[in-house]
This record gives C-alpha cells, sequence and structure tokens, in this order.
C-alpha cells in the first residue's frame, strides 16, 4: 500500500495568486503545505509530505543556504521527484550570525545574505518568504524602540529591493511572533504596520494562528489585514502540534471564517512539531480541509 493511501486513510479516520478577491467566497480557496518546524524537515521528508497528499512544502531558507552542493543537488532532485513543489519558505535569516537590530547591524553582509538566500529561493520556485527570524530582528537591551523599527523598514525595503532589481517572483511575508521569542512585532496589527510603513508591494505578511492565539489577538485582526496576507500559517496553539480538530479552540472556526470574509486564496502552511509525520499528517490535511470547507448552518 502506497504512502499516500495510508496517509489518506488516517485522515479519514480522523475525521496561487497572492491578490485576494473582490468578493468573498464560500470555500476558502486555498493551497496546504507542510513547513519546517522542530523535528519536521519538510526538504528532508518531501516524500513523505507528498504521500499525504499536500500540494507543497516550506523548508527553511537559512538551512537551504547552508546546504553543500552535494546535499542542495539531492534536494533539488527529491524535490523534483515528489511530486509536489517548494512554494514557500520560512526560517529566513540563521539565527545568530546576522543582526537586523542594534548597533551592530552590518549592511554589507546584511544585502549580501539577500542576494545569496533569495536567488537560492528563486532557483527552487519559491513565491513567499516568511520573516520571522527571531534572533535576526530581536532589539538588544537599551537601545532604542523606535530606532529598532526604522531598521526593520529599512531592511525589508532592501529584501524588496533585491526582489525587484533581479526580477524575482516572490513576496516577503512579515510574521508577527509572540513575546517569549522576540521582542519586536509581536503582533498582526503590529505586523501590518510595518507592511505599511515599508509601503513596497514586495513586502506583506504571514499570518500565524499559533502566534495570534498565543497573545490573545482577536482574530478580527484578519478582516483589517486581509489585502496585504500573503501566506497563513497554522498549529494547534495548545501543544503546536499538528492540528486535528477545532474541539476546544473556537478560534480556529472565527480565523478560517474570516480568511473566507477577506477572500483569502494562498497557501495554509502547518509549521508545527510531530514525531511521526506520516501519521499525523494526513489527519491534519483533512482537519484543514474541512475548516476551509463552507460552514454549515
Amino acid at each position: 500500500m502506497s504512502l499516500r493511501i495510508v496517509c489518506a486513510l488516517l485522515g479519514a479516520a480522523a475525521v496561487a495568486s497572492l491578490a485576494p478577491p473582490a468578493v468573498a467566497a464560500d470555500r476558502l480557496s486555498a493551497r496546504f503545505g507542510v513547513a519546517a518546524f522542530g523535528a519536521v524537515d519538510p526538504l528532508r521528508d518531501v516524500k513523505t509530505v507528498a504521500g499525504c497528499g499536500y500540494d507543497y512544502i516550506e523548508p527553511a531558507l537559512s538551512k537551504a543556504v547552508a546546504l553543500s552542493p552535494e546535499a542542495l543537488a539531492a534536494a533539488r532532485q527529491d524535490v523534483r521527484s515528489s511530486g509536489i513543489r517548494m512554494e514557500t519558505m520560512n526560517w529566513f535569516l540563521p539565527g545568530g550570525d546576522i543582526k537586523l537590530t542594534g548597533p551592530s547591524v552590518d549592511r554589507k553582509q546584511v544585502r549580501a545574505y539577500l542576494e545569496k538566500s533569495l536567488a537560492l529561493a528563486e532557483s527552487f520556485g519559491a513565491k513567499v518568504i516568511v520573516f520571522g527570524s527571531p534572533g535576526a530582528r530581536t532589539v538588544p537591551d537599551g537601545f532604542p524602540p523606535e530606532k529598532a523599527w526604522r531598521q526593520l523598514v529599512d531592511f525589508l525595503r532592501l529584501a524588496g529591493q533585491v526582489v525587484k532589481t533581479r526580477g524575482y517572483g516572490m513576496v516577503i511575508g512579515i510574521e508577527a511572533l509572540r513575546k517569549p521569542e522576540t521582542n519586536i512585532v509581536n503582533s498582526v496589527a503590529e505586523a501590518l504596520r510595518l507592511a505599511r510603513d515599508v509601503n513596497d508591494p514586495r513586502v506583506r505578511l504571514s499570518v500565524d494562528f499559533y502566534h495570534m492565539a498565543f497573545e490573545n489577538e482577536d482574530p478580527d485582526v484578519v478582516l483589517q489585514a486581509g489585502p496585504l496576507i500573503a501566506h497563513v500559517q497554522i498549529s494547534d496553539p495548545a501543544q503546536r502540534r499538528f492540528p486535528k480538530d477545532d474541539t476546544g479552540e473556537p478560534r480556529y472556526r472565527r480565523f478560517f471564517d474570516n480568511l473566507r470574509k477577506v477572500g483569502y486564496r494562498g497557501r495554509i502552511s502547518l509549521e508545527a512539531e510531530s514525531k511521526d509525520l506520516a501519521g499525523d499528517g494526513g489527519p491534519a490535511l483533512q482537519f484543514l480541509k474541512r475548516m476551509a470547507a463552507p460552514p454549515r448552518d
């Protein structure tokens, strides 16, 4: 029995354009993928992800940049033979090697990394690069927050400039992260303000349900951010694992309903921990499809 059939059976048992349309659809039109997180490495496990029926993978860009030429060639071959594509990438910048805020920002180093990493992402066909990168963006103690904000604006404008001048077919999605991970841009509302300050069509939003739920941000923020949402990530907010049902978490329904209201037509990635990707993947995909379906009266 094939892995795809196994995952489909598990899911049954558990029972892309970036621009929003003018009106909301009855069914949320989305593609579903698996993102790198914890033990989950979709670049390594691309065949497992494909076997579970997903549309794409979302590997870590900074990890792909660090691969040897031989490992990178092997990864490309695995993606080609898997039958699915690499459409998005997370973990934009490495944790401690590059700083975007504070007194030690090296603009030349940042520019060089952008040129290298975005060229690699383009070669894989990535359409959205998720800008979370807490280690790179966290503001050093005592550094003026307003100056750090301006530094992030400058970085994102530089990233947008590289995308534009190189003719790449991608956008950067600003991700709000919970306060235990970083001390700047902790809500979708703040990410929206940052995107508006950058004012570049190549810089938009990546909305992560887990961080939003952790920070108790109202899902109605999606209604404000709708036109700028380029990507969505999701996990079970209780344990940051692959979700399988909405029992006990009413915000799931409101979140998906609001995505439907703003006419979101993009990608939704599972960014969660799993020790059994083949076993968790099918049920989680079925859950996402149920959430994307029109609500029952």
